[in-house]
Protein backbone atom coordinates (compact mmCIF):
# COMPACT_ATOMS: atom_id res chain seq x y z
CA UNK A 1 0.00 0.00 0.00
CA UNK A 2 1.25 3.43 -1.24
CA UNK A 3 1.06 6.44 2.02
CA UNK A 4 -0.28 9.22 1.28
CA UNK A 5 2.72 11.33 1.27
CA UNK A 6 4.08 9.15 -1.66
CA UNK A 7 0.94 9.49 -3.41
CA UNK A 8 1.32 12.88 -3.27
CA UNK A 9 4.99 13.34 -4.77
CA UNK A 10 3.60 10.94 -7.75
CA UNK A 11 0.81 13.85 -7.88
CA UNK A 12 3.08 17.04 -7.76
CA UNK A 13 5.48 15.21 -10.13
CA UNK A 14 3.09 14.16 -12.52
CA UNK A 15 1.77 17.99 -12.98
CA UNK A 16 5.01 19.44 -13.27
CA UNK A 17 6.84 16.77 -15.80
CA UNK A 18 3.79 15.47 -17.16
CA UNK A 19 5.28 12.14 -17.58
CA UNK A 20 5.46 9.23 -15.97
CA UNK A 21 8.79 7.88 -16.66
CA UNK A 22 9.90 11.26 -15.02
CA UNK A 23 7.61 10.56 -12.56
CA UNK A 24 9.16 7.04 -11.59
CA UNK A 25 12.51 7.53 -12.17
CA UNK A 26 12.65 10.57 -9.55
CA UNK A 27 10.17 8.37 -7.16
CA UNK A 28 12.82 5.27 -7.28
CA UNK A 29 15.63 7.81 -6.33
CA UNK A 30 14.14 9.54 -3.53
CA UNK A 31 12.38 5.89 -1.99
CA UNK A 32 14.15 3.04 -3.47
CA UNK A 33 10.69 1.17 -3.53
CA UNK A 34 8.50 -0.66 -6.31
CA UNK A 35 6.78 1.80 -8.69
CA UNK A 36 3.03 2.07 -9.32
CA UNK A 37 1.74 1.46 -12.88
CA UNK A 38 1.66 4.24 -15.10
CA UNK A 39 -2.24 3.50 -15.32
CA UNK A 40 -2.20 3.86 -11.15
CA UNK A 41 -0.28 7.61 -11.72
CA UNK A 42 -2.68 8.98 -13.34
CA UNK A 43 -5.78 7.50 -11.70
CA UNK A 44 -4.03 9.42 -8.76
CA UNK A 45 -3.67 12.89 -10.43
CA UNK A 46 -6.80 12.81 -11.81
CA UNK A 47 -8.32 11.93 -8.65
CA UNK A 48 -6.26 14.60 -6.90
CA UNK A 49 -7.70 16.90 -10.22
CA UNK A 50 -11.48 15.73 -9.85
CA UNK A 51 -11.63 15.97 -5.90
CA UNK A 52 -8.21 18.22 -3.62
CA UNK A 53 -7.60 14.67 -1.75
CA UNK A 54 -6.20 11.66 -2.25
CA UNK A 55 -7.97 9.92 0.40
CA UNK A 56 -9.85 6.99 -0.10
CA UNK A 57 -13.00 8.58 0.44
CA UNK A 58 -14.32 9.30 -2.67
CA UNK A 59 -15.80 13.07 -2.91
CA UNK A 60 -19.18 14.13 -4.77
CA UNK A 61 -18.06 17.70 -5.08
CA UNK A 62 -17.74 19.57 -8.13
CA UNK A 63 -14.56 19.60 -10.02
CA UNK A 64 -11.96 22.00 -9.31
CA UNK A 65 -11.19 24.91 -11.30
CA UNK A 66 -7.49 25.58 -12.76
CA UNK A 67 -6.73 28.07 -10.25
CA UNK A 68 -7.92 25.78 -7.40
CA UNK A 69 -6.06 23.36 -8.54
CA UNK A 70 -2.83 25.20 -8.60
CA UNK A 71 -3.46 26.49 -5.08
CA UNK A 72 -3.53 23.30 -3.85
CA UNK A 73 -0.65 21.49 -4.94
CA UNK A 74 0.83 24.93 -4.67
CA UNK A 75 0.57 24.13 -0.66
CA UNK A 76 1.26 20.20 -0.76
CA UNK A 77 4.36 21.58 -2.54
CA UNK A 78 5.44 23.55 0.17
CA UNK A 79 4.49 21.52 3.03
CA UNK A 80 6.13 18.94 1.31
CA UNK A 81 2.55 16.56 0.87
CA UNK A 82 1.62 16.61 4.92
CA UNK A 83 -1.25 18.68 3.36
CA UNK A 84 -3.70 17.22 1.50
CA UNK A 85 -7.31 18.20 2.26
CA UNK A 86 -10.93 17.50 1.37
CA UNK A 87 -12.71 20.10 0.27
Amino acid sequence: MTALGEKSFYVLEYHTSKSVVTVQRAFRSKYAKDLPTDKTIRAWYKQFAETGCLCKQKSSARPLTAEELEYHIDVCRVTHGAHIVHL
